[in-house]
């Protein structure tokens, strides 16, 4: 099997109590998913930021990183005083649990046709955790991928809670604004037993997908064969794996891509979807194949590139 896999850049508002549609597209109460300019947060806290700050704490969990005011005195009376420590704000102004300061998800907490392409070491399908976060994140190139069947019964479901009867034998097949690995969990030649898969035991994802339809042929004439979810640059194919474990491409992946509202890690831009690049086996990486890597993803769709990488080569081709 080759290895693949493509990044569709999809965001998801944020909600206290997530609406009907489940956790991706995820939005506030009352929300059109249809309308991007309605994927914002209002009120609503995500249960993935942690605990509630106070005056005596820094607040649990992810809500550092997130948050807008400054860590609570005396722990960071040094940099509250400094410009150009922000006046000590710890996060990326992204959320806060003081709702009258402005924070960014209170204006666009991302948007489904936005991709953000992670040039890493590759995506640990393996990795249970990170699954939960990504698996419904990561785009599926519809130009290798084939339309949706609906030949599942409810009970034969690949995902849990799916209602196959209401699916259509379309790209978006339960009518959630969103084509993703959602869309298959009605289909019989998706499965999540195949022997070359190396997913959690049950578990439906993006990998599942990759081996269900690589036939060996460039349906999208990109140059790159069965690219359905992403390109392994290393060992030019098409599952960018992590198959050494190294795990950093899968962490800035649910940094930046991380699904909201299932308390797990979330992303700085939730309804976001992503492309996995391996282009190394850790964040060293030859810096040809992070400009190949860039090349790709520009020439598909992604809008974001996000890289932590070091090089031990420079070259025209990256500069």
């Amino acid at each position: 099997m080759r290895k693949q896999v493509l990044s569709v850049a999809v965001f998801v508002a944020l909600a206290a109590a997530p609406p009907a549609l489940a956790d991706f597209p995820y939005a506030h109460q009352g929300t059109d998913p249809s309308d991007y300019t309605d994927l914002y947060l209002e009120n609503e806290e995500p249960d993935d930021v942690g605990e509630e700050a106070t005056l005596d704490d820094n607040g649990g969990g992810e809500y550092w990183k997130y948050s807008a005011s400054p860590e609570p005195t005396p722990q960071n009376a040094l940099n509250d005083v400094r410009p150009a420590e922000l006046g000590g704000v710890r996060g990326a102004s992204l959320f806060d649990f003081n709702e009258g300061l402005d924070w960014a998800w209170q204006v666009s907490t991302g948007r489904p046709d936005v991709t953000i392409a992670v040039l890493d070491s590759g995506i640990e399908w393996d990795n249970a955790g990170a699954m939960t976060d990504l698996r419904f994140k990561t785009r599926i190139n519809r130009g290798e991928a084939p339309v949706p069947l609906t030949n599942r019964t409810d009970a034969e479901a690949l995902v849990g809670g799916t209602d196959c009867d209401a699916y259509a034998d379309v790209y978006d097949a339960n009518d959630d604004g969103v084509f993703n690995l959602r869309d298959y969990a009605c289909d019989l030649r998706v499965n999540v037993t195949d022997p070359r898969r190396v997913g959690p035991v049950g578990t439906l994802i993006p990998q599942d997908v990759l081996i269900a339809f690589s036939d060996g042929v460039d349906d999208d004439d990109n140059g790159f064969v069965d690219d359905m979810v992403g390109w392994d640059f290393l060992d030019d194919d098409n599952d960018p794996f992590d198959d050494v474990g190294y795990g950093h491409g899968t962490g800035e992946a649910e940094g930046s891509n991380g699904e909201a509202g299932n308390g797990n890690t979330i992303g700085s831009c939730p309804n976001c979807t992503v492309i996995h690049m391996r282009v190394g086996d850790s964040f060293i990486a030859d810096v040809n194949r992070f400009a190949a890597a860039v090349v790709y993803a520009v020439d598909n769709g992604a809008l974001v590139i996000q890289s932590a990488l070091g090089t031990l080569n420079n070259t025209s081709l990256a500069r």
